[in-house]
């Protein structure tokens, strides 16, 4: 085997293993809390009618482990030299992008599923605060999902993907608002939804904002580079 095949297969791995070790129990277990409060759900209401059985009780799965997965996917993306301590950029980078795919069709099929909840079970869609909401967070995320894709097919301008891409960073507070206030596990399960996914808006915020600020800073010490 070549050295330069060795390097690159070292590179995969985490420079860390202990602290690797640790972010996997933590991303595992975040990630079963909601699941095992839709768990304890589900046996209750399934059978209590088709629609709820097939339509409501998938999508509220969906919604939790993609809400989980978009916030993994927004903390490997931002590039956080503590994190690339463990694991090499490029590695981040390729989980983000895949984390983002699953992510994104997990909250597109809630998406559809709900719209078709409501209407089988309502005869018509519902526009009420909560659902607009969502509807608003769902449609930001497949204009900044189709701009990330399809950047090279659409050709577009640099300037308007990166407009379209920062509709992306709007989808995840516009969905915890959604499932704060409509879900039904974020209701039920204080410890295991409410309380994470209010940890993960908090952290995402002040990522957020970090990310804003290297931004800015960049910026401003490009403005200030003297000419050549």
């Amino acid at each position: 085997m070549s050295e330069k095949v060795k390097s690159k297969k070292r590179g995969a791995g985490s420079k860390n293993p202990t602290a690797a070790a640790i972010i996997y129990v933590v991303a595992v277990v975040l990630l079963v809390l909601p699941i095992t409060e839709w768990l304890g759900n589900a046996p209750r209401e399934f059978g209590t009618s088709p629609e709820l059985s097939f339509l409501n009780l998938p999508a509220r799965l969906f919604a939790l482990v993609g809400f989980v997965l978009m916030f993994y996917q927004f903390i490997l993306g931002i590039r956080l030299p503590l994190l690339e301590k463990v694991f090499p950029r490029a590695t981040n980078l390729k989980r983000h992008r895949m984390l983002g795919k699953v992510a994104f069709v997990l909250i597109l099929l809630h998406a559809v599923m709900m719209l078709s909840y409501d209407y089988a079970t309502f005869g018509q869609l519902l526009f009420e605060r909560y659902r607009v909401i969502g509807m608003i967070a769902a449609a930001c995320l497949v204009v900044g999902v189709v701009a990330a894709w399809f950047f090279k097919p659409l050709k577009l301008p640099t300037k308007a993907w990166r407009t379209l891409h920062l509709l992306g960073y709007v989808v995840f507070p516009l969905g915890f608002y959604h499932a704060n206030s409509l879900g039904t596990e974020v209701i039920t399960g204080e410890w295991t939804v409410q309380r994470p996914f209010t940890l993960f808006l908090i952290i995402y915020a002040v990522l957020l904002l970090y990310r804003i600020a290297i931004a800015v800073r960049t910026w401003s010490s490009g403005r200030t580079q003297p000419s050549g």
